[in-house]
Parts: structure tokens; sequence; C-alpha cells
């Protein structure tokens, strides 16, 4: 079993973490009283989205003898704040996450299917949302070649 831990300290809506010897701060924009010197909670949660699938594209590729070139990622979630302002009668959480990838393969979109498959089940930030029972639409494409200059 792997214990994985972070130390935060809060300074207003800033908090300042450090796991092991990374830091990574964490505030609120102006407009929710932070001092928007850093990336917010919920980014920063879709950002981890990001770099799990990222890292799980890059194992299983390896794993699948997949040619994988490249990775890019547009991740949204949709959430209604009033929930996080005191709203009992809205959820507090993300209500849908939306994640599009764009593959740098030579790969068929069938072979993509299967990496994307397999990262689904592997990737814990990715299962987490989904076994949590939020909606999760997931598109990986092959990326569309560079125009010509």
């Amino acid at each position: 079993m792997l214990t994985v831990k972070v130390e935060g300290i809060g300074n207003g809506m800033r908090t300042d973490s450090v796991a092991g010897k990374h830091k990574i701060a964490i505030d609120e924009p102006e407009t929710m009283a932070g001092k928007d010197s850093a990336i917010d909670p919920l980014s920063a949660f879709l950002a981890s989205l990001i770099g799990c699938e990222n890292v799980m594209a890059q194992i299983i590729a390896k794993e699948m003898n997949f040619d994988l070139q490249g990775i890019s990622f547009d991740v949204e979630g949709e959430i209604d704040p009033s929930g996080l302002m005191g709203n009992l009668e809205v959820k507090p959480y993300f209500e849908k996450v939306v994640i599009k990838a764009a593959i740098e393969t030579s790969e068929s979109q069938e072979r993509i299917n299967e990496m994307q498959a397999a990262v689904d089940l592997r990737c814990p930030i990715f299962r987490t949302i989904k076994d949590a029972g939020i909606p999760v639409e997931n598109q990986w494409v092959k990326a569309k070649a560079a125009a010509a200059v």
C-alpha cells in the first residue's frame, strides 16, 4: 500500500503545500476574496487529473508498444458555485467533467481507444471521479497534423 502525504499551511485564502521536496501554492481569485497569487483549488484538481492521465498514458503506451509521440488535454468541470457558498440544495462538487485529449501518434483510432480504456481503468484520479458517480465525458482522438507552412 502506498501512502501519499501532503502538508499545507493556510494564510487567508492561500495555501502553501509541500509534498516531499515539491511545493505548490493554491489561492482564490480576487472575486472569491483571494489574491489570485496561484492556481485555484478546482483548477488544481483538474490539472491533477491531466497529470495523472498523462502519466498513465505514458506507462500504458510502453506496455502496449503504442507509438505515443505526444498528448495534450483540454479538461473542463461543471460546478454550480452556489453550492460552495452554502446553498445546501446544490451539490458543492463537479456535476460533470469533460476530458478531450489529442494524441500525437501513427496509431489507428481503434488503438487510441484501447489505450484510453486502459488509462480509464488505471488512473487513480479519473477513477476517484468516475467511481464517485460524477459523469465523465472522455474523448481521445488523433491530433490533427500541423499545417505545412
